[in-house]
């Protein structure tokens, strides 16, 4: 009796560590599947879904098969947490990727400190990762470069590369992607020797800027640093035209889309305009990606989001395997010291910074506008070190 007891429970074991590595690790991701963004949130998904599909293909992570679970955050915070508890409370996910939207991610964070499923998303804002000095975020982690830096790149290359000495912003102070990424550009600029012309705060909603851009005419600078989305983008650089604004524009990595130049009249008006921005498409090693991903959904990648989707499942999936379990807070740790991972984006290695949840060193192009309407490549560059 006691031997039949003991095979009994050897099987027992035995069948439950196959059940095991038969099921799935279940990944959540939070994105914009509707609303004036759902373009960049659709090809953000896509891109985690090719690569989902591409790690089964070669057989998993830990012998075992991806299930990606991916939710509409529809542009709200609350929406964007609903999701995250869903994916952790409901589905059982191990870890959580996206989103790109810093005040969704904002929410997010203090979370994902109770619940403790680590987070890797692709939001800006440094306070999502270190929402006070001294104090990190544990569970929080982003894989682009912070609104702190992105300002001070494009500072940096107006100052040395453009030569400009004056320069205006134009901010929407409800919007911490906008407001942090002006705030460090004005900093860094000043801090060369720059001068800021006009800091101008409007309020969400704003339509006509024609009164502020006409303030900013005013002090004649030679470039204005408009941190926006597309549309607001858009129509700022169509009233500054229509007012005889000759300065240069200077923008976020949102001004690189078709919605931002049909808002702002066409290419005859975005042409000169430099923007920060984080994919090349005319490298090589884009190839195979942009030809799997329109064999996979039928039309090209016409936005960087869907490489955010991809590197992620990259990276979280290398936690993973380096973890060697799927214990989240496993996979937390193993995510911090990430290193020299291969990706698609930036110069085409991660490494975290640990002590920031944030990037280290990861470099963006300086792109601009041209009068045909296609984006130029101008330079690879990387956070200034001070």
């Amino acid at each position: 009796m006691k031997r039949f007891a003991l095979i009994l429970a050897i099987l027992l074991v035995a069948f439950g560590s196959v059940a095991h590595a038969n099921e799935p690790i279940v990944i959540g991701f939070i994105t914009a599947l509707t609303g004036s963004t759902s373009l960049w949130g659709t090809q953000e998904a896509n891109g985690a879904i090719l690569r989902t599909e591409e790690i089964n293909a070669a057989g998993g992570v830990l012998g075992r098969p991806l299930k990606l679970i991916v939710y509409d955050h529809k542009g709200s915070p609350q929406e964007g947490v609903l999701a995250y508890r869903r994916l952790v409370d409901e589905d059982k996910a191990v870890a959580v990727l996206g989103t790109h939207f810093s005040n969704i991610s904002l929410a997010i964070a203090p979370v994902a400190e109770q619940k403790k499923v680590p987070v890797l998303g692709q939001a800006v804002e440094p306070k999502v990762t270190m929402p006070a000095p001294g104090r990190l975020n544990k569970y929080h982690f982003l894989a682009q470069p912070s609104c702190i830096e992105q300002g001070r790149m494009m500072a940096r290359f107006a100052f040395e590369e453009l030569g400009a000495r004056k320069a205006a912003v134009l901010t929407d102070k409800s919007n911490s992607y906008s407001i942090s990424q002006a705030e460090h550009f004005a900093e860094y600029f000043k801090s060369r020797g720059g001068e800021i012309t006009d800091f101008i705060e409007y309020a969400a909603g704003t339509v006509d800027y024609r009164a502020h851009l006409t303030q900013i005419k005013q002090g004649n600078p030679d470039v204005i640093f408009l941190p926006q989305y597309a549309q607001p983008g858009g129509m700022q650089v169509k009233q500054a035209k229509e007012l005889g604004i000759d300065a240069i524009f200077l923008g976020s990595n949102s001004l690189s889309d078709p919605p931002f130049m049909a808002a702002a009249g066409g290419a005859e008006n975005v042409a000169g305009l430099y923007f920060l921005f984080n994919v090349n498409w005319n490298e090589p090693k884009f190839e195979g990606f942009i030809k799997n991903y329109e064999a996979r959904f039928g039309e090209k990648p016409v936005t960087y989001h869907s490489l955010f989707g991809y590197d992620d499942v990259t990276l979280i999936c290398e936690a993973i395997k380096n973890a060697g379990s799927t214990d989240p807070e496993a996979i937390r740790t193993a995510v911090e010291n990430l290193t020299n991972v291969p990706i698609m984006l930036g110069d085409g290695y991660f490494t975290m910074d640990p002590e920031t949840h944030r990037p280290l060193n990861m470099p963006s192009w300086i792109m601009m506008w041209n009068e045909a309407g296609e984006h130029v490549p101008v330079q690879l560059v990387y956070p200034p070190a001070d």
